[in-house]
C-alpha cells in the first residue's frame, strides 16, 4: 500500500534532513560537556583524595630506640579524616606484615600500589557500596609501611546530577531554539511554492492560461514550464473536442429530425394495417434523437469535455420556464399537471449549460411521474444561494440509492419506463461545473422526489470552487 502523499512533501523531506543531523550533533555535543565536566570533578575528588593519603604517610615514623612503626594520628585527626557528611571514609596503614599500624583492617584486600611513593587511585567496593580508593606505598630508609584510603561516591554521583542537570536544560533550549529556526526557516523559504500551489489551486477547470514565472524561484522553473506547456497542450485538446462535438450535434440533429418529420408523415398517409410499424419506428427514432442530444450534451458538459468561457449572469426564472414550457407536451400526453412556481433568482454560469441541467430535471421528473400526476417546477433564492427545485409525486428514490442515479447509465432496479439513464448525470456534470450542491429528498407527505440544486452565492462562485458537487 502506498503511502500518504502528505509523507513525501518537500517541507517534511527539508525539515527532516536538517532537523536530524542537528539533533545528532546537539546530543553529541551535550554528552560530551557533561562527559568533560563529570570528568573535572572526577579529577578534583581525586586530588583531595590522593592528599588525604600523603597525609597519612606523612604521619609516619619510628624511632631510633623502637623498631615498630607508628603513626603519629591524633584522635582529633583520625575524626576530620571521617567527618564527612555525606560519604563514607575508611583508611588503613599497614606495614610489610600486613600488621595493621592505624586505620580499619577491612580495607586489606584494596587494590594495592605497584610502584613506591607514588599515589595510584583505583575503584572498589566499600561495604557493599561503590567506592574509590587511593593506594601509597611509602618506602625509605629503613621504613616501609602502605596507607590506603576510600570513600564512597555519594558526592560523586551528586556532582554528576548536578553537572547533568546544568548541562541538559541550556542544551534543550538550544534544540528547541535551532529547530524553531529550522522550522520557519524551512517555512519562509517554501512559501513561494507554497504562493503557486495556491494560484493553481484557485484556477478553473477551464482556465488553461499559463502560469506566470515572475515570483517563482529558480529551483521551480522548469517545473512551471512543464505546466505551462502542458497546459497548452490541454487548451488545443479541449478547444479541438468542442469544436468537434459542436459539429456532431449539428450533423446529427438534422437528419434526425428530418427522419422524425418524414416518419410522422408517413404515420398520417399510410393505411391503418401498416401504421403500427411506423409509429414504432418513429417513436424508435424519437428515442434515438433524445439518447443522441443526451450523450452530446453530457460530452459538452463534463469535466473531461468542457471548454466554459460564456460565464454570464442568468435569470434562472425565464431560463426555467424556457425549458419547461418546450417539455409541456410531453407533460399533456401523460396528463401531467406540470406547474411553475419561479421566484427571483440568479446565477453566473454557462446558460446552455444550466438550461441543459433545466430541461433533464423536468423530463426525469414527467418520464417517471404516473399518468395524472403532478410536476412543480420552482426557482428562487435561499440563505445558502440561488436554488431551483422540480419536485414530483412519482414512485420517488430510495435513500439507499440518491447517490447512485446520478451515475451515467443507471436505472432504478424495476423500473419498466424507458430512458436512457443520462438525464440525471447530466444534472450532476452541470452542477459540478457551477459548484453547486444537489439535495435529493422526498416529495410532499412522504410521496415522489424534490430534486433541489443550490448553486453558492454571488461572491462565493468563484472558479475556484468549481470542479465540486455534493449529492446530499
Amino acid at each position: 500500500m502506498p503511502r500518504q502523499a502528505s509523507a513525501h512533501t518537500l517541507r517534511r523531506r527539508l525539515l527532516a534532513l536538517i532537523s536530524w543531523p542537528l539533533l545528532v550533533l546537539l546530543g553529541l555535543s551535550m554528552f560530551a560537556d557533561y562527559r568533560s565536566a563529570v570528568s573535572i570533578a572526577d579529577e578534583a575528588y581525586d586530588s583531595a583524595l590522593s592528599g588525604t593519603v600523603v597525609a597519612l604517610v606523612s604521619r609516619l615514623e619510628r624511632d631510633d630506640d623502637d623498631l615498630d612503626i607508628e603513626v603519629d594520628l591524633p584522635p582529633a585527626a583520625d575524626e576530620i579524616l571521617r567527618s564527612d557528611t555525606m560519604d563514607k571514609v575508611q583508611y588503613v596503614v599497614f606495614d610489610d606484615q600486613d600488621k595493621v599500624l592505624a586505620g580499619d583492617p577491612e580495607l586489606l584486600h584494596l587494590p594495592r600500589p605497584q610502584r613506591p611513593n607514588h599515589a595510584e587511585l583505583s575503584d572498589a567496593q566499600l561495604g557493599g557500596q561503590r567506592a574509590r580508593s587511593v593506594a601509597y606505598r611509602y618506602e625509605s630508609a629503613g621504613l616501609t609501611a602502605t596507607a590506603i584510603v576510600a570513600e564512597t561516591t555519594f558526592k560523586r554521583s551528586r556532582a554528576a546530577q548536578r553537572i547533568l542537570m546544568t548541562i541538559f536544560w541550556p542544551n534543550l533550549l538550544l534544540i528547541a531554539a535551532a529547530l524553531l529556526l529550522v522550522y520557519f526557516g524551512v517555512r519562509v523559504a517554501l512559501e513561494p511554492l507554497d504562493a503557486l500551489g495556491d494560484t493553481i489551486t484557485r484556477r478553473g477547470l477551464d482556465d488553461f492560461s499559463p502560469l506566470a514565472e515572475g515570483e517563482v524561484p529558480g529551483e521551480a522553473r522548469p517545473l512551471v514550464r512543464a505546466i505551462n506547456r502542458l497546459m497548452a497542450h490541454l487548451g488545443k485538446a479541449s478547444h479541438a473536442q468542442q469544436v468537434f462535438l459542436s459539429n456532431a450535434a449539428h450533423q446529427l440533429r438534422t437528419p434526425l429530425a428530418g427522419l422524425q418529420t418524414q416518419l410522422e408523415l408517413a404515420v398520417e398517409t399510410l393505411p391503418p394495417e401498416a401504421r403500427p410499424r411506423i409509429e414504432r419506428l418513429r417513436d424508435a427514432t424519437r428515442r434515438l434523437a433524445h439518447f443522441t442530444h443526451q450523450m452530446l450534451a453530457l460530452a459538452r458538459s463534463s469535466s473531461e469535455g468542457a471548454l466554459i468561457a460564456e460565464h454570464q449572469p442568468v435569470e434562472l426564472g425565464a431560463l426555467l420556464e424556457d425549458a419547461a414550457s418546450e417539455l409541456l407536451d410531453a407533460a399533456l400526453a401523460k396528463e401531467i399537471d406540470l406547474g411553475f412556481e419561479a421566484g427571483p433568482a440568479s446565477v453566473v454560469g454557462s446558460r446552455w449549460m444550466l438550461r441543459e441541467m433545466l430541461a433533464n430535471l423536468i423530463d426525469n421528473a414527467i418520464t417517471y411521474t404516473p399518468p395524472g400526476g403532478h410536476v412543480t417546477v420552482r426557482c428562487g433564492e435561499a440563505d445558502d444561494g440561488s436554488f431551483v427545485e422540480v419536485e414530483d409525486d412519482g414512485p420517488g428514490i430510495p435513500e439507499g440509492e440518491r447517490d447512485k442515479v446520478f451515475e451515467r447509465f443507471y436505472r432504478l432496479p424495476g423500473t419498466a419506463t424507458q430512458g436512457s439513464g443520462l438525464g440525471l448525470a447530466i444534472v450532476r456534470e452541470v452542477a459540478v461545473r457551477h459548484g453547486a450542491d444537489i439535495v435529493v429528498g422526498s416529495g410532499a407527505g412522504g410521496v415522489g422526489a424534490v430534486i433541489r440544486v443550490v448553486f453558492p452565492p454571488r461572491g462565493a462562485a468563484t472558479s475556484a470552487a468549481w470542479g465540486r458537487a455534493a449529492v446530499r
